[in-house]
């Protein structure tokens, strides 16, 4: 799953989830105050959405089976 921008990805494996940067550069050259603050608020989003993927991830791994008559693991 990518952010809104396709600036990060989230990674999830059977160590859990994370987020990888997709490149180096995360914004533009910015010459005003509210193109920074633009920005920055597009990223803090995109990693917003990214953190509720995690969650998602998260849950569904935690639920255990994903078929009926499946045994969980129960912890």
């Amino acid at each position: 799953m990518t952010g809104i921008l396709d600036k990060f990805h989230v990674e999830h494996g059977i160590h859990g989830a994370r987020v990888l940067a997709r490149t180096q550069q995360l914004s533009a050259f910015c010459t005003e105050p509210g193109e920074i603050d633009g920005a920055i608020q597009l990223l803090k989003d995109d990693l917003d959405a990214c953190a509720r993927e995690m969650k998602r991830v998260i849950e569904l791994n935690s639920r255990g089976a994903l078929f009926e008559g499946w045994a969980a693991d129960v912890q």
